[in-house]
């Protein structure tokens, strides 16, 4: 009897400005032992000579070139609609996969049905001893963070277990999954542009029933340009965008029944954040501004997401770290 044909990964990388990472990134996916693969690269305007390198040097991959930098959200989503695989791999120009990192990764995913998105271990460039992501915990303050970020690698995180979500460094996701959580015909919110939209479609995705899974053994390498700690190298423009998409992020997802438990915590973050933007940050307030312009289309996708959700009442309160 003839083996049954493995299920086709389709590989999504959204480039702005990130030729320098790409050599990297494609070598690691060319030698993955998962077949059949393809890769597709949505360039956002870039300078640096992307597109004219991965014309000349990378024939294989498919490449979506934009006239202007359209943002991670729906840069993504152009490379999903376009793209044939029953999984796909939403990964970052800045990260290098193990050898087996697909291929370990699809065997999770294959083993349950409900589960809709899988991430693995990511370890950082500048020292591989240490942790970058083992996955997306969300506290009770609604506050994200990077599961074991900093920390060293001493196998306290060498267990296949569920997570809140996953990182979109590197996130192989169901089709199945994307189809069934996208609203108004976007995978990733493109209200976001950019930031918090790996947590807002793990949050989408539990919602709808779908579960997140961390495993140990697919391992990847990040070199992330910034992570906590050092708030003051990130751009204005970037954390004008983070905090816009917190309030989205609660605006469309977030329920009283998980609320509830929470309140006296997130009313607290709340009052500490407004002191923190009003005395050190008042540039922030413009995106306090963005979130009142974008209310109606949020409120509309809200309805969208709460209609379909699969979750109980408070199902996902057990996900809320304090």
């Amino acid at each position: 009897m003839d083996p049954v044909p493995k299920k086709l990964v389709s590989v999504i990388l959204v480039n702005w400005n990130g030729r320098r990472y790409l050599a990297n990134a494609l070598l690691s996916l060319y030698r993955q032992t998962y077949t059949p693969l393809e890769i597709i690269v949505v360039d956002n305007a870039s300078t640096d000579g992307t597109v004219d390198y991965l014309e000349a040097e990378h024939p294989r991959v498919v490449v979506i070139k934009n006239p202007e930098n359209y943002g991670f959200c729906k840069a993504n989503n152009q490379g999903i609609r376009i793209s044939r695989g029953s999984y796909i791999l939403l990964m970052n120009p800045d990260v290098r996969l193990e050898e087996d990192f697909i291929e370990k990764a699809v065997q999770v995913a294959e083993s349950e049905e409900g589960i809709g998105m899988v991430g693995g271990k990511l370890l950082t460039v500048k020292d591989p001893t240490c942790l970058d992501t083992t996955g997306i915990v969300l506290e009770t303050t609604r506050r994200a963070f990077d599961r074991g970020q900093g920390e060293p690698d001493k196998g306290q995180f060498d267990q296949i277990e569920e997570v809140f979500g996953i990182s979109g460094a590197a996130c192989l996701c169901k089709r199945e999954m994307l189809e069934a959580v996208k609203v108004q015909e976007e995978y990733l919110d493109e209200l976001f542009f950019a930031y918090k939209e790996d947590i807002d479609l793990s949050w989408r995705a539990r919602l709808a029933g779908w579960k997140c899974v961390y495993t140990p053994s697919a391992v990847a390498y990040h070199d992330r340009t910034w992570s906590k700690g050092n708030r003051r190298q990130i751009p204005f423009w970037i954390r004008r965008h983070s905090l816009k998409n917190r309030y989205l992020l609660l605006l469309k997802n977030d329920r009283w029944s998980e609320i509830r438990p929470c309140l006296k915590d997130l009313l607290w973050y709340e009052l500490k954040s407004l002191g923190y933007i009003l005395f050190r940050e008042p540039h922030l307030f413009l995106a306090l501004f963005q979130v009142i312009r974008l209310l109606p289309r949020a409120l509309k996708k809200r309805a969208v997401i709460q209609k379909g959700a699969k979750a109980g009442k408070e199902d996902l309160i057990q996900w809320f770290y304090r």
